[in-house]
């Protein structure tokens, strides 16, 4: 085992050469990194970055039984996840400069994968999980604290997000994404999903067929932003998944995402790149427009009178008992 693991260095080495790429790994589907090449920190950001990694290709699985890489895009760095063909014990992870050519890389990854293919098959069992005590978890752990303030110091009331949308809105933005689908042949599904998951789907596509999509496609967006900004602090602008014939885009609205899934060779990706954010700057500023109010969430009737009359029966039994 590890001799392979060695010769699979020496892979990732050169990976790390082309220009623009700051390291790349190899880890296991649960997160554990069996080898690195690149600038880390520590050991412990190896074994962080791996896990983050870890969770986009879990939730992008969810969506596609076959995947072929997950390219998430932000202000100040780009994240791969690339998929073992055949082989879903393993993954290959890059971060990477904005700037960096994905063309070249995308190239090389491939000769890398099929150079170190049979070393995966001839290593045997997987390593052991590596365990910590719960001091070094609790160290581990607060290096990748997002949360700026303790928990304690904020606000224990909970408030929800209402984004009112008009009829003449809502048209609009059905409108949109019709004109979208009649402009790309075999965009589907497309759809804008609202934070949290909910679907608003073109006049010629239904809600509902898209819920279940929606919520898991928002989840992995989700999961991409919260990684890139406890790995690099940046921000990200869209997701874009090769599932083998067809390309997923998930752009970023504001208040919300942008789908679209289309058959490879209908378009080139440059085109698209520039056509999608036309869309996706319209819908934005449609969601904009919308009227976004915070409430306290409300208990309704029937829940709220079962409540008093549970606690008053409580109470009468505790007085007489």
């Amino acid at each position: 085992m590890m001799d392979a693991v060695c010769k699979i260095q020496t892979e990732l080495e050169q990976l790390r050469n082309i220009r623009g790429v700051e390291n790349c790994f190899l880890a296991q589907r649960d997160g554990y990194p069996i080898t690195s090449a690149g600038l880390w920190l520590s050991e412990d950001e190896i074994f962080g970055i791996a896990a983050a990694a870890s969770a986009i290709n879990a939730v992008a699985r969810r969506l596609y039984s076959t995947l072929n890489y997950i390219l998430v895009e932000g202000d100040q760095a780009k994240f791969l996840v690339v998929a073992i063909p055949e082989n879903d014990a393993f993954f290959l992870s890059l971060t990477t400069r904005t700037q960096a050519n994905l063309g070249v890389i995308l190239q090389s990854l491939n000769h890398c994968i099929q150079r170190i293919y049979p070393h995966l098959l001839n290593a045997g069992s997987l390593l052991p999980l590596r365990s910590y005590s719960k001091v070094k978890e609790t160290s581990i752990m607060a290096r990748f604290q997002a949360q700026e303030q303790p928990i304690h110091a904020q606000s224990p009331s909970l408030r929800s997000l209402s984004l009112v949308l008009t009829k003449p809105m809502m048209v609009k933005l059905r409108a949109l994404m019709t004109d979208f689908t009649n402009l790309m042949d075999g965009a589907h599904p497309t759809f804008i999903s609202l934070n949290g998951g909910y679907p608003i789907a073109p006049e010629n596509q239904l809600e509902f067929s898209t819920s279940s999509l929606s919520a898991f496609t928002y989840a992995l967006y989700d999961t991409c932003e919260k990684v890139a900004w406890i790995t690099k602090r940046t921000s990200i602008n869209q997701v874009t998944i090769d599932i083998g014939s067809q390309h997923h885009f998930i752009y970023n609205t504001g208040t919300g995402i942008f789908s679209t899934t289309l058959q490879k060779g209908n378009c080139r990706l440059g085109y698209l790149r520039l056509l999608i954010p036309t869309y996706t700057t319209r819908i934005e500023e449609t969601l904009n427009e919308a009227s976004q109010t915070f409430e306290k969430p409300k208990i309704q009737q029937p829940m709220n009178r079962f409540l008093n009359g549970f606690f008053s029966t409580f109470k009468q039994q505790t007085l007489t008992g």
